[in-house]
């Protein structure tokens, strides 16, 4: 989407007079649009299907509970569009695998080695972790660049209407339409669902695990901390996918920003958002 046309979206949504404010806020983003409905070539891009995985990379188990993973998607990162802000590299495949658990580091899994990817198949007799995501129907995946702006449910978004005296409605209408048609995205800004998420993934993964739901010790943490955290993933509900997380919410994956420079993935935190 170029400036024009998110220009003419702001114009549509009764936003005109915000628009150098708007503008100012967008961060460059990723959609993951749905292709065609078939399993595709090895090393592709999709979600549904067995991940095509090197012999080094297992496929990755929920070991207290001797159950595997359940796969969703796969991302050759040589696919995605360019762009100068881009902090992920052009070689390597992300895979992304759910759990019952909210939170486990191991549902992401990144290889950006050499070795030859093949489909991973399990044995018929093993022990998903769950059953919500066992036949989605696989559709490849493509990408499109868009001007992503602050989301509903987060800081930045309640910060940007108030400091505007901004009709919250509105600029929700908008990033919707941005969104639209997507199964997903890359990067950009994060969302919520009553609250900004960034917040639980600064306690979990930086202060103590156990206040997760504490809320009266988490009042006593400086929260402008969870401002390093940002959105690397995020996957939405979607039926030709035959894929729901919850109350058709979606799963996202929080990363802090010095992880992302460094492409350590190992501290991710993965968060299932539904009303």
């Amino acid at each position: 989407m170029d400036l024009e046309q998110f220009t003419t979206l702001i114009y549509e949504h009764g936003l005109s007079e915000y628009q150098d404010d708007i503008l100012a806020s967008v961060r460059p983003a990723i959609l993951l649009r749905l292709g065609q409905a078939e399993a595709g070539h090895k090393g592709q891009s999709r979600i549904g299907g067995v991940p095509d995985l090197p012999l080094s990379v297992p496929w990755p188990k929920n070991t207290p509970l001797d159950s595997y993973l359940c796969f969703i998607l796969q991302i050759n990162l040589a696919e995605l569009p360019t762009f100068a802000e881009n902090p992920l590299t052009k070689r390597g495949m992300l895979y992304l695998f759910a759990d019952e658990s909210e939170n486990s580091a191991e549902q992401l899994v990144f290889y950006d080695g050499s070795e030859t990817l093949k489909p991973a198949q399990l044995p018929e007799d093993i022990r998903l972790a769950t059953n919500w995501y066992e036949n989605l129907v696989t559709h490849r995946l493509e990408f499109e660049l868009f001007p992503d702006i602050p989301r509903w449910a987060t800081n930045d978004f309640y910060g940007l209407c108030a400091r505007l005296n901004l009709d919250e409605l509105k600029l929700n209408d908008l990033g919707r339409t941005l969104s639209k048609d997507s199964v997903g995205k890359l990067l950009g800004h994060v969302s919520g669902i009553g609250h900004d998420p960034r917040e639980d993934a600064y306690v979990v993964r930086q202060v103590n695990p156990e206040w997760l739901y504490n809320y009266q010790q988490r009042q006593t943490l400086d929260m402008t901390h969870a401002q390093n955290w940002h959105n690397l993933l995020e996957v939405e509900s979607n039926r030709k996918v035959d894929l729901m997380f919850g109350d058709a919410g979606y799963l996202q994956v929080l990363i802090h920003g010095e992880d992302l420079k460094r492409l350590d993935f190992s501290q991710v935190y993965v968060n299932l958002e539904s009303s």
